[in-house]
């Protein structure tokens, strides 16, 4: 399997420079690279097998939710039957984390359920339904509105890390990142892990970026804010091929039917290849060309359906190399780019483009 990417080829390597030392032809140019390795470990270099897994993002819930983003508990409670129906574990970030970083294996079929923004009702009305079926979260907490009304305080949040659950970040105010200059993002990212960690027993590793806005400098302040993995809410599953500061998340609302959940269920990621630009610059022109090779086999390009915030946008086919190149009208700040397959099986990938007029 190509994805096996195991360091202990770099065991298999050293051992072959040994063997053949004695034999004098061109200079390996990897070979001092090799040589220098006193100690060499096995050292995971990313994941070792084709997992997907599902990352479901919720915020409030009550019995008669009524907001856009609330969810109602009857609705929740038919999602997680199904989910159990199918045979999904539920894992957490840092086991995502694990991964993709290669150190850790992955269910068959994982899901990880996560809730912004930290309402009370996680504890009280989410939380009973999820463990009826043994299932455990991740809570993204506004660092500075825990303790405020509706939201969880930190007894309540210890409550739930003592249960299994992660605890992340949402960041400190809940301001968009992409917004921000540098060091107002980093105050946001390093502030509000701090403060949670130091009301918890493990770490804050876990963050969500704020409206699930992200671009390349967002990105690196999150990394070096010291979180492991970072979340959007890009639509489509996560898989071997995710970013780990850039895992999608597929946003629940209310009124999302179970029969549309039950095919989330079913959907694959659509692997796009040598996206230009890449997927977190900065435009600086309202109708950048975007080009990128579709990698999935069995997947037609001609099939594919590419939007922007849900507004078709037309394309174009090299057939011989599988490449795809379209032309969106963005609008002033950040916009959603979705290509979709509606073959068998379905296949989504999304992602966030900024653009700020000059």
């Amino acid at each position: 399997m190509r994805h096996l990417r195991y360091g202990i080829i770099v065991l298999v390597v050293a051992a072959l420079a040994l063997g053949f030392s004695g034999c004098r032809g061109k200079p390996d140019p990897e070979a001092d690279d090799v040589a220098a390795v006193e100690d060499v470990a096995v050292v995971p270099a990313g994941p070792a097998t084709e997992r997907r897994v599902l990352v479901l993002c919720y915020h409030a819930m009550s019995d008669g939710a009524t907001a856009t983003y609330d969810v109602p508990t009857g609705d929740f409670a038919e999602q997680l039957a199904l989910l159990d129906e199918e045979g999904y574990e539920s894992v957490l970030p840092a086991q995502i984390a694990d991964y993709l970083e290669g150190k850790g294996d992955l269910p068959e079929k994982a899901v990880c359920i996560t809730f912004d923004d930290g309402p009370e009702s996680i504890l009280t009305e989410s939380k009973p339904l999820m463990d009826e079926h043994g299932y455990t979260g991740a809570a993204f907490l506004i660092a500075d509105s825990v303790g405020g009304s509706g939201k969880l305080t930190w007894d309540q949040v210890r409550e739930l890390e003592a249960a299994g659950w992660e605890i992340g970040s949402h960041t400190a105010c809940h301001e968009k990142p992409t917004k921000l200059d540098a060091d107002a993002c980093m105050a946001e990212f390093e502030g509000s892990r701090e403060t949670i960690a130091a009301e918890i027993e493990g770490d804050c590793a876990a963050l969500a970026y704020p409206f699930g806005l992200y671009d390349a400098g967002v990105v690196a302040r999150a990394r070096e804010a010291g979180y492991r993995i970072a979340f959007t809410i890009d639509r489509g599953p996560a898989d071997w091929t995710t970013d780990i500061m850039m895992v999608p998340r597929q946003m629940l609302v209310n009124g999302n039917s179970l029969k549309t959940f039950g095919r989330w269920l079913e959907q694959e990621k659509l692997h796009l290849e040598d996206v230009t630009p890449a997927i977190g610059e900065r435009m600086e022109t309202s109708a950048p060309e975007f080009t990128a090779t579709v990698a999935d086999e069995g997947v037609s390009p001609g099939e594919l359906e590419i939007s922007r915030d849900g507004n078709p946008v037309t394309y174009l086919i090299d057939e011989a190399t599988r490449t795809v190149t379209f032309t969106p009208e963005l609008s002033e700040g950040a916009n959603n780019l979705r290509v979709n397959y509606y073959g068998s099986p379905r296949r989504e990938v999304s992602w966030v483009v900024v653009y700020e007029a000059s």
